[in-house]
């Protein structure tokens, strides 16, 4: 905490400031010599928790000075000290909000009780503002979920995001970027995600974390967004994620939109584009540029390499094909990149289909290969490419798993060990499968995502053990699998709109 120390003696504030330090007192020490100096420095410092003035002073007594930073904040505690002859000062200060005074000569002991005592108002004070700022945030946040998911009317919740929390969207350019990853990320890393998005976006934004797994962000100004400012934003911010973290993140940043009346339209926009990526894209991808018009950089050709070849491993040849055809026809519109380069690319992506299905028959692989090296133009390599996928694809279909079969086996890992930490990555690994296969077989099968239908069984499994159990809420937090209460109680929130205990006392 901060105190402000006041007194035209020199030698007063020094004796003040010796006792701090002698009782070592958790206070950072400011100084000023009268009252007109001191009321500058708090308007332009927000931060002093505690004033302690003397009374008599040139410019502005202690008194004005109280009186003027009680009108400008409030929760500054203010302590007047005065001679035994300004008694009366001293008690007038008392209603004008000083909660106490000292006497001078001060007394050592006295000193030390009235410090401990303000010091314990500031700390409640302190402890009711954070409760506060914590009940203000959770219920932007519940509101800011429901502009995405809510059926509720849309000018209503502007409205109240408007009035009760300053987020102001009408009129507004807005942008949708979402942020997706491979395990629950965002259940145990909010705080860090925040602190990341606070140091890479300029822009004003607000992030909506709709599961364990995505966030939204969206981005918004009175003024049109400027397209190379977002770009540049959103690189360093997939810098700040990914270095020095092994987690994966897939970064779609919708097209830009004025008025909320195209929320909708964006919205699933960007949910068609996650459906079209989720499970082999690592990186970063512009919805605006899916006609593809730009290369992008060696960076960007080694991401599209590194997703193929995880497409390859979980054998999804309708992965492969699609990225790859997508990324030739990037190609044939640029006109500008090294045969040679793409040739041996291709080279590289079709060993690793032979490898994947073992295929070592050497008049394959070596016609393979020629066929590639002699082609003309891209779109013959697309020819080449697209036999080899379905001739591989047809030759090894009975290689691949049943698929019903281990949709079947992931549900029944879920439902027996939901209450267990564990997300897409040990859910694959108890059925012997890789996490991007796990996610492309499941929603193909289901409709449904993976992390939601386990978040989903999670909070019906919650509302049964409220319903039915006299256990604590900590308790089922922990027997849904969730390790942070307060997570767990936001998520809930979310789902239902009201919290766990409210639930209960439902």
């Amino acid at each position: 905490m901060k105190i402000l120390l006041v007194d035209d003696e020199k030698t007063e504030r020094e004796g003040i400031r010796y006792l701090i330090g002698r009782f070592q007192f958790p206070l950072l020490v400011e100084e000023a010599h009268n009252g007109k100096a001191a009321f500058e420095y708090i308007q332009k410092n927000n931060d002093i928790d505690i004033l302690l003035t003397d009374v008599k002073m040139p410019y502005m007594d202690g008194l004005e000075l109280a009186k003027r930073v009680n009108d400008f904040n409030s929760n500054v505690v203010i302590i007047i000290f005065s001679a035994y002859g300004e008694f009366d000062y001293a008690r007038r200060a008392c209603e004008a909000s000083a909660v106490n005074y000292l006497l001078k000569p001060i007394e050592v002991d006295e000193f030390k009780t009235v410090m401990e005592r303000v010091i314990d108002i500031c700390r409640k004070r302190k402890r009711q503002q954070d409760q506060r700022e914590y009940l203000r945030n959770s219920d932007k946040k519940l509101w800011l979920h429901r502009l995405i998911n809510s059926k509720d009317s849309m000018e209503e919740i502007v409205d109240i995001l408007k009035g009760q929390h300053g987020i102001n969207l009408e009129n507004k350019y807005i942008r949708f970027v979402s942020v997706e990853t491979r395990d629950n990320y965002f259940e145990k890393n909010e705080e860090d995600f925040e602190r990341i998005l606070r140091g890479n976006l300029e822009q004003n934004y607000e992030t909506i974390n709709l599961y364990p797994n995505l966030s939204y962000i969206m981005i918004y100004s009175s003024s049109n967004i400027n397209d190379e400012k977002t770009e540049s934003e959103i690189r360093k911010l997939y810098i700040g994620l990914t270095e020095n973290k092994t987690e994966k993140f897939s970064i779609i940043v919708g097209t830009k939109f004025y008025g909320v009346k195209h929320f909708g339209d964006k919205l699933r926009e960007l949910d068609e584009a996650i459906k079209d990526t989720f499970s082999y894209f690592c990186g970063i991808i512009y919805i605006s540029r899916t006609n593809f018009k730009d290369i992008g950089s060696v960076e960007e050709q080694l991401q599209i390499k590194e997703s193929v070849m995880r497409s390859i491993d979980d054998r999804n040849m309708e992965a492969v094909k699609k990225q790859l055809f997508v990324y030739l026809k990037r190609l044939e519109e640029e006109k500008s990149s090294s045969a040679f380069y793409v040739k041996y690319l291709m080279l590289d992506i079709v060993k690793a289909i032979f490898q994947a299905y073992e295929t070592y028959n050497e008049a394959i692989i070596w016609q393979a290969a020629n066929d590639i090296m002699q082609s003309n133009d891209l779109k013959s390599m697309e020819g080449i490419l697209e036999k080899i996928i379905d001739e591989m694809s047809e030759k090894n279909a009975d290689l691949l798993p049943d698929v019903s079969q281990s949709v079947s086996e992931i549900k029944r890992v879920i439902k027996n060990e939901y209450m267990n930490d564990i997300g897409l990555e040990q859910i694959a690994d108890r059925v012997c499968l890789t996490p991007a296969y796990v996610s492309f077989i499941f929603k193909k099968e289901t409709g449904s995502n993976l992390v939601k239908y386990l978040t989903d069984y999670r909070m019906q499994k919650a509302k049964e053990l409220l319903e039915k159990s006299n256990r604590k809420i900590v308790d089922i937090c922990r027997l849904c699998g969730y390790q942070n209460q307060s997570y767990f109680n936001k998520l809930f929130k979310n789902y239902y709109g009201i919290t766990p205990k409210q639930y209960r006392e439902q």
